[in-house]
């Protein structure tokens, strides 16, 4: 079997045959939920012509493209998304200290989601002609599950989950009201079968006959 020249550069590229791979720009994991760009970082310097999958000369450098999603550019021999625990993986096999919430858990959770605060802003750089954002402000309740460890940003994950969390709660209080709107119903229909409405549609008052001793 004829293999070319090229394709033993292309391997040994890839790191095959033992060879390490040459080190290459990758993106970084980003935001869970990709919202606005918060950068820039004072350790971390602004991209000029990095592009992703281009080689690069020092393994470990990093850059910011300034994107939405907050991902940055690293000088790696690997993907660094690819790796395990390379980025937040949401399948069982990769986490531990697994704890599903009770109803409890929800209900105060619910709780709290209905204590948020929504209020519009600009911020302070802002234009007085640019939209205003909406949205809660953290000094609120800078511990909620919304919010980053770091008390500074906003946690969309969490944010979303405490929102999930909320929707189950209000899911069983209206599973709740259902079986209680359906018993009253049954209720009537049979109060309703022991003194029948007039054929002529004029409504009659309902007469509960005493079950106790006269």
């Amino acid at each position: 079997m004829r293999v070319s020249l090229l394709t033993l550069l292309s391997a040994a590229s890839l790191g095959l045959f033992g060879c390490p791979a040459e080190p290459a720009w990758y993106t970084t994991c980003g935001d869970p939920v990709c919202n606005t760009y918060d950068g820039p970082w004072d350790d971390v310097p602004l991209c000029t012509d990095e592009e992703e999958g281009a080689l690069c000369d020092e393994d470990g450098a990093t850059c910011d493209p300034v994107n939405d999603c907050n991902a940055r550019l690293v000088c790696a021999t690997e993907d660094p998304k690819a790796q395990e625990g390379g980025c937040p993986i949401s399948r069982l096999e990769y986490k531990r200290d697994v704890h599903y919430l009770g109803p409890d858990e929800i209900a105060r959770l619910h709780a709290r989601l209905l204590d948020l605060k929504l209020a519009t802003w600009r911020y302070r750089w802002d234009a007085d002609t640019d939209a205003e954002q909406l949205g809660f402000v953290i000094d609120d309740d800078p511990t909620q599950p919304g919010v980053r460890p770091d008390h500074q940003q906003v946690d969309l994950y969490g944010l979303t989950s405490l929102a999930l969390a909320g929707l189950q709660a209000q899911a069983v209080e209206l599973e709740a009201a259902r079986a209680r709107l359906e018993a009253l119903e049954a209720e009537v229909a049979m109060l309703r079968g022991t003194n029948p409405e007039p054929t002529d549609g004029t409504a009659q008052p309902v007469v509960v006959e005493p079950t106790g001793p006269r």
